[in-house]
């Protein structure tokens, strides 16, 4: 509860401060939805020519990008600016700050920003799942919306795992910032359908980094129903992933060095 007032207080100080900035919300508006907006039509293109692809028709596979696009962006707005803060801390020795505070670092670190623009993208994907759910016909119970929105939720732990997990080797290398393009590749296997995967490349993205789970599982779910073997899967990789990153961020937390020492 006392981790639940903290970061509302987080938000409230990190909302005033984005505020005070409105241009930046306009514009990463614009961007972001330029950039679904590329990605739809893509998709408008591919199912021109075919009926599905692999397995997902036309209105399920928009269910699938704007899942992957939901998660995306809640993590965006609430996590990911306050991990990617991690390298700049530790080469300038400000999370000296962040260690004498009483409450987790890895909490107050990935707590510490809020971006409001990814906000108002995530309702717009909301509004596209909505209107690609009705084109399928279907009517998901408040039950059913409450376990996609469980599973959306998991999505969340492995986003956070991964990047927590690449911005955690600043603690080993100087210019940890690059990694970060790493992150970027990776979160595009998320809106891949999971049997268009094949291979090496389907076991990684599923079993290590169970990128290709986030956004399928949640999409299956809401389109066919419950499916115990890949929900269970998918939740507990999700956890597994959390656990492991926390685990690493930790590991090399030790290795830091005060800037006073």
């Amino acid at each position: 509860m006392q981790l639940l007032r903290l970061w509302l207080l987080q938000l409230r100080y990190a909302a005033t401060r984005e505020l005070m900035f409105r241009a930046n919300f306009f514009v990463w508006v614009a961007v972001e939805l330029a950039w679904f907006v590329i990605q739809l039509a893509f998709l408008g293109v591919i199912y021109h020519h075919v009926e599905e692809v692999a397995g997902w028709r036309r209105n399920e596979m928009i269910v699938l990008v704007t899942t992957n696009q939901l998660v995306i962006q809640i993590f965006t707005a609430f996590l990911m600016p306050g991990l990617t803060k991690l390298p700049e801390l530790v080469r300038t020795g400000k999370l000296d700050f962040v260690l004498v505070k009483p409450a987790p670092p890895a909490f107050l670190i990935s707590t510490s920003h809020l971006e409001i623009g990814p906000l108002a993208n995530g309702g717009i994907a909301v509004a596209m799942l909505v209107a690609a759910v009705g084109g399928l016909g279907l009517h998901p119970s408040w039950g059913e919306m409450a376990w996609y929105l469980a599973l959306v939720f998991a999505g969340l732990l492995v986003h956070y795992a991964v990047l927590m997990t690449l911005v955690s080797l600043s603690f080993w290398i100087i210019q940890a910032e690059s990694v970060l393009l790493g992150y970027y590749t990776l979160f595009q296997v998320a809106r891949i359908p999971r049997e268009a995967a094949s291979g090496w490349f389907r076991v990684v993205f599923t079993f290590a980094i169970p990128l290709l789970l986030v956004a399928n599982v949640p999409a299956a779910t809401l389109i066919r129903g419950r499916q115990p073997g890949p929900t269970t899967l998918f939740l507990l990789s999700g956890l597994l992933a959390a656990v492991f990153s926390t685990a690493f961020f930790l590991f090399g937390l030790r290795r830091y060095q005060s800037a006073s020492s």
